[in-house]
């Protein structure tokens, strides 16, 4: 989830962009490299983790290697998601200035305020179609013949369900033609908690279908 849907002052943060632009400028190579290394990197250790458990076939690594894999799917998940949102907030022609890396992981700003319905719309649907197509792609890329690599799968699709159920009545409400901060305001304050567990169930009712 980015903080650009779910803050409770999202005109604050444009506003301090508009008054100190210097202070909100980023960098989209840089940001990249961040994002790859750290996916490279997470994608490394879960590898080591599975390929431990492959060796040895102990249940500490067993368990080492499912445990990464949940871990590391949902946060490809979850940097797929703002990537998404990202692309799809271009994609519709909206203005998307950069922020610098302390903003991690949100990637960039968009006016609530002021954007068109169509920009908020793009934006949002670009969250849900990266990580559904990150899940996609590991589906088809792994070859799924260890439980850590199932459980990497499985922490995908989880995020995957998180981010939809949260998202999903946002877009719903938009489609109808309520204002983006109206839109938003259908997010519970306790979606973390309440969403949150309807991701990790669906994960591990993943793990234990596939």
């Amino acid at each position: 989830m980015s903080d650009h849907e779910n803050s409770e002052d999202p005109t604050a943060e444009n506003s301090e962009a508009e008054t100190d632009p210097q202070a909100k400028k980023g960098s989209l190579a840089l940001g990249v490299l961040r994002d790859i290394s750290l996916g490279a990197a997470l994608l490394s250790l879960f590898a080591a983790a599975d390929a431990w458990a492959g060796l040895t076939e102990g249940r500490l690594a067993q368990g080492l290697s499912v445990l990464d894999g949940l871990l590391v799917g949902a946060a490809l998940g979850a940097l797929s998601h703002e990537w998404g949102h990202f692309t799809g907030a271009r994609v519709s022609g909206s203005d998307t200035p950069l922020l610098p890396f302390s903003a991690f992981p949100q990637l960039f700003n968009l006016n609530l305020m002021k954007c068109d319905a169509s920009h908020f719309m793009g934006m949002s649907l670009g969250g849900n179609i990266g990580h559904w197509l990150l899940f996609v792609l590991l589906i088809m890329g792994l070859p799924l013949t260890s439980v850590g690599q199932i459980a990497l799968v499985s922490g995908s699709f989880g995020f995957g369900v998180f981010a939809t159920s949260v998202e999903l009545p946002v877009i719903l409400k938009a489609r109808g033609g309520a204002k983006p901060l109206e839109a938003l305001s259908v997010i519970p304050p306790n979606f973390v908690r309440r969403n949150g567990s309807w991701g990790l169930a669906a994960a591990v009712l993943a793990f234990l279908v596939m």
